[in-house]
Order: C-alpha cells, then structure tokens, then sequence
C-alpha cells in the first residue's frame, strides 16, 4: 500500500547564514610561535531578525599561555553598515545581542572592537533571497518498507524524483533542507523498539548548481515537508564541507 510524502509549498527563504572574516591590527609585533589571545567571532544574521553575536578564546595547545585582561562578557562590540550603527548588549557567556538594527539583504555588515589592546574588525555580506523557484510536483507516493507490511510479490517501482529549480545567474551558493513537520511522523522503513530513529531532516550539500533532484528513498517519514532554500556564503559552503556532509557542527538553518 502507497502512503503519501507531500512538500508543503511555503517556503522560509530568509535562512542566511553569513560567517564573519575578521582581521586584527596593532603596533607591536610578535613571534610567529607565540600565542596570542585573540578572539573568534561567530555570527548568524538573517534580514528581519536581532543580530546575535558570539565572542570566545581560542583553546592553546600549551597551558602555559597568559590571557588577556579583557572580559569577553563587556566588551564594546559596535556593528554598522553603510547607514546606520548601533552598539550590541552582552547578555553573558560572549553573547552580544540587538533587535533595533535592521539587517538588509544585499547590504554588507561590519564589525568593531577592541582586545587585548589591538584593533578587531570583522565583516560579512548578506546575500539576497533566492528567486524563480519552482518543483516538478507537491508529493509522492512510496511504499512503506519492513516486515508488518509483508514481502513484495514484485521489487517496488520508484516514482520520478521531484525537480527543484531556482534563479542563479551568478553562480552563488544555495543549501537546501527538506524537514518534516509532522508532530509523530510515521516511518518509511520500519524499526524496532530499540533502534535509534533517524532525523526528521535531511540536506544537499551546498553547491553552485540552480536546482536539485529529490529521491524517493532520500525521505525517512510520511506527511507533510518544508522546503527550506538558503541562499550561503562560499565561506559556508566551504566549512559545511570541511566539517562533515551531514553538517551535524553548524547552526541549523
């Protein structure tokens, strides 16, 4: 018996998560094998949502490093753009927030501060929503899978895949997530009691390409999908692939 996988057509394009490159200047210099305590910067930012900024120290190798005096809970972290600037509230654990800032997409974002007496500075740009998305269908049929539902007299016939195409002139980055919104989702392939129940999700790797084919055995769970398109920085792209193709280490989208 075939049960149904739908995907729901409203789409959240506005996931965008820009990584902040920043850059450190002083007047002193110092040995190239010394440590030096500077700051990592961690920042997702989407169009119509408060910045969120995240400050922490790097991890030496050797325990015998001096820190700096600076208190990474009260800093004066200012971030601007080219019309307007506004200075971030520390709510603890490096954490620095805002919610009057209006983030625009297309803009470029800027980043300042001062540690351990030296001049930080950081950027990233914001891309632009995706646009001309289109799909081939709005579900498929598949059957399910295991030993209630008995052996097949015949192997299965798999249904088309589902084209997902969107504009991309400029060759940009694109990550795509399919997430089932079921509350108690019922599985495509049946397990026991004990067996440990796959995410509700899945991704494709981003990629330059201008569309994606969805297969039927990609799906986990019956019901209802959300399509989630985000638009990405190469600097993304490049550590969703360093990190691992399943992108367990990143902020979810």
């Amino acid at each position: 018996m075939n049960k149904d996988i739908s995907l729901k057509r409203k789409l959240r394009y506005l996931m965008l998560i820009p990584v902040f490159i920043f850059t450190i200047t002083a007047c002193e210099n110092s040995e190239d094998n010394a440590f030096t305590d500077w700051p990592i910067i961690e920042a997702y930012l989407t169009p119509g949502c408060p910045i969120q900024v995240k400050l922490s120290r790097q991890l030496p190798f050797s325990s015998e490093v001096t820190y700096s005096d600076d208190d990474i809970n009260n800093l004066e972290i200012i971030v601007y753009d080219a019309q307007d600037s506004v200075t971030l509230t520390p709510i603890g654990n490096g954490q620095y927030v805002d919610s009057t800032f209006v983030l625009q997409e297309g803009s470029m974002i800027n980043i300042r501060f001062s540690f351990n007496q030296k001049n930080v500075s950081a950027y990233s740009y914001i891309p632009v929503k995706p646009s001309g998305f289109t799909q081939s269908a709005t579900s498929i049929s598949i059957s399910q899978m295991g030993s209630s539902s008995g052996q097949p007299t015949s192997p299965p016939t798999m249904p088309e895949p589902i084209e997902l195409n969107w504009t991309n002139d400029d060759a940009s980055y694109y990550l795509l997530v399919i997430e089932n919104i079921e509350e108690e989702p019922e599985a495509v392939f049946e397990f026991e009691d004990d067996e440990e129940r796959p995410a509700p999700r899945f991704r494709k790797q981003p990629s330059t390409a201008s569309g994606v084919r969805l297969n039927a055995m990609e799906f986990q769970y019956y019901g209802m999908h959300r399509i989630i398109l985000c638009h990405v920085l190469p600097d993304y792209a490049t550590l969703y692939e360093s990190t691992s193709s399943s992108s367990q280490n990143l902020t979810n989208p």
